[in-house]
């Protein structure tokens, strides 16, 4: 069989996907809402715009403005004016999302944990720059 090394990486990210999903599902959460959450809680910026998420997670502005409207609804995140431009919101956490924050870490944490177990730091390493070099084609 001829091998598709693209086909397997969409596969193994659907399962990963998956895996979050159920993961957050107690949580009434997608994986990707705890994703953004784990996110917006690294701090590493003042504030975090709309597009700062389309550009960490790699997603289309539309699919950003649907996920952060139920993230709003679900009172998970509010935008207000930006300090830096009047012009745009930025996107912060809420008491509730920060109550999760310490759910996501964890669960990536244990992700981690996970691969190393099965996984030399070498195999990892590659791992990432191969996941670097598709991420770079886009």
């Amino acid at each position: 069989m001829e091998k598709n090394i693209g086909r397997l990486v969409k596969k193994a990210s659907n399962q990963l996907g998956r895996e979050f999903d159920q993961f957050a599902k107690p949580f009434d959460l997608t994986g990707m809402q705890m994703s953004i959450i784990d996110f917006l809680s690294q701090g590493v910026k003042e504030e975090y715009f709309q597009q700062d998420i389309e550009k960490e997670f790699n997603i289309q502005r539309s699919t950003t403005t649907v996920l952060l409207q139920r993230m709003e609804k679900k009172a998970l995140i509010y935008r207000q004016v930006s300090q830096q431009d009047a012009r745009q919101k930025s996107v912060h956490l809420t008491e509730k999302a920060q109550g999760l924050v310490e759910e996501c870490r964890s669960y990536f944490r244990n992700q981690e944990k996970e691969l190393e177990k099965h996984f030399s730091e070498e195999d990892i390493a590659i791992f990432e720059k191969i996941l670097q070099y598709y991420m770079k084609k886009s």
